[in-house]
């Protein structure tokens, strides 16, 4: 399969197709809910519970931990589900297992042992709601239009990134952090109640074969398909290397700010919105930016930004203004190429995959992306314990041009558009 050639009509807008706008409506309403989630659980952890570096690293990284156990298995099983089902399960599990902090905070029963369990049982939900969520775009939308639809999905992303750790940040400094979580109860339940209004998509007939393979069989398909198709398997050494040195900064991003920079948390909140402008710059111009560059180009532009993102972040100093300036100008790097990466990647996945495997090639690549979170995370705490935050943050940023080293050298370097290259 390939990226169907557009027409020279004009298309009708992705936002006067019902069905979409109610599944964007939904996926933005989960990204707002999982942001509030991000800032507010290691600030529970840092300003109620007097939390470690190394437990404020461990937070973030069992929170992933599902994603390298679960990710495989649940590509199988989401192939035989409802999607539609699937996410609405997972919004309305979320809301009820996020209102038991604010209650467990109430009653005075709050533990980091509580917040560990919390983490472990969102990711879990979220392995599933991910793979559900990038499975079900291409039963919406056709072929040419993916790239629009991932990139306003982007947009949804990246405004989350922007308005969730603003209004995290906030409620955090008002309400005490536990009961920030509130809001983000809230969203979680309005994502499953618009997951409703999507029309299903009528799932493909599995072949006799799959309906009689195992579990296993699945599985084997699923990782056979992505180690034999270039683009996919660069993509994941890429991606898994950025998500590696990237949370050595992340898992100790909070810490940093305050105890390093010195900032409050609405303060924090508003330096991660400010840089947060830059996912929704890079959501908004990454087609036109993968059309005009190359997809090779734009995915190491999009790593360099990262880089140097973080390294911006470094060198932040402790003082009132300058040290927000400088955080906020080190985010906006640092969000402004996720975008641009996640829509080429994701949309060349959807496009090259057959429909039987894409659920399963979504897990696959999740799993080997996503499985080196944990240990960043886990690493972060463990540089920041012997080496210092500042210090960490700097190793994160020179890890960080390892990823960029291998886009530049691989195959995907000179790759100008979108083909499906199949399975070699």
């Amino acid at each position: 399969m390939s990226v169907a050639e557009t027409s020279g009509k004009k298309q009708r807008s992705l936002w006067r197709d019902t069905t979409f706008a109610y599944f964007w409506s939904s996926q933005a309403a989960s990204f707002f809910g999982a942001q509030v989630t991000m800032v507010a659980l290691p600030l529970i952890a840092v300003f109620s519970l007097h939390a470690s570096a190394f437990e404020v690293g461990a937070l973030a990284a069992v929170e992933r931990v599902p994603f390298v156990v679960l990710s495989l298995p649940a590509g199988a099983l989401i192939e035989r589900m409802d999607h539609r089902r699937v996410l609405v399960t997972a919004a309305a599990l979320r809301t009820v297992l996020i209102l038991t902090v604010p209650l467990a905070a109430a009653l005075g029963l709050l533990t980091i042992g509580h917040l560990y369990l919390i983490a472990v049982l969102i990711g879990a939900l979220s392995v599933f709601a991910d793979v559900a969520g990038m499975s079900v775009v291409p039963a919406l939308l056709p072929a040419d239009r993916l790239p629009d639809g991932n990139g306003k999905l982007e947009v949804g992303r990246s405004g989350a990134d922007v308005l969730g750790p603003g209004l995290g940040g906030f409620l955090v400094q008002v309400l005490t952090a536990p009961f920030a979580l509130l809001a983000d109860a809230l969203a979680f339940a309005v994502s499953g109640l618009l997951m409703f209004r999507v029309r299903p998509a009528e799932k493909p007939t599995p072949a006799e074969h799959e309906e009689r393979a195992s579990l296993v069989q699945q599985i084997r398909e699923g990782l056979k398909f992505v180690v034999r198709t270039p683009l996919l398997l660069w993509n994941a050494v890429a991606a898994a290397l950025m998500n590696l040195f990237a949370f050595v900064f992340l898992a100790i991003q909070y810490l940093y700010m305050v105890d390093e920079v010195g900032l409050s948390p609405a303060v924090v909140g508003l330096v991660l919105a400010l840089g947060g402008a830059g996912g929704v710059l890079g959501s908004l111009a990454s087609g036109r930016l993968i059309e005009r560059l190359g997809l090779g180009r734009a995915l190491i532009l999009a790593a360099a930004a990262v880089a140097a993102g973080v390294l911006i972040a470094g060198t932040a100093p402790h003082r009132p203004i300058a040290g927000p300036a400088v955080l906020a100008v080190g985010y906006f790097l640092y969000v402004l190429g996720g975008p641009v990466f996640n829509v080429a990647a994701i949309t060349a996945r959807q496009v090259i995959t057959p429909d039987h495997l894409l659920a399963r090639t979504n897990a696959t690549m999740r799993f080997f992306i996503w499985s080196s979170i944990p240990l960043g995370a886990f690493l972060g705490g463990l540089l920041a314990t012997l080496l210092g935050l500042r210090g960490s943050v700097l190793v994160a940023a020179a890890g960080l041009l390892v990823p960029l080293a291998v886009l530049s050298l691989s195959p995907i370097r000179s790759m100008s558009h979108l083909k499906g290259s199949g399975a070699a």
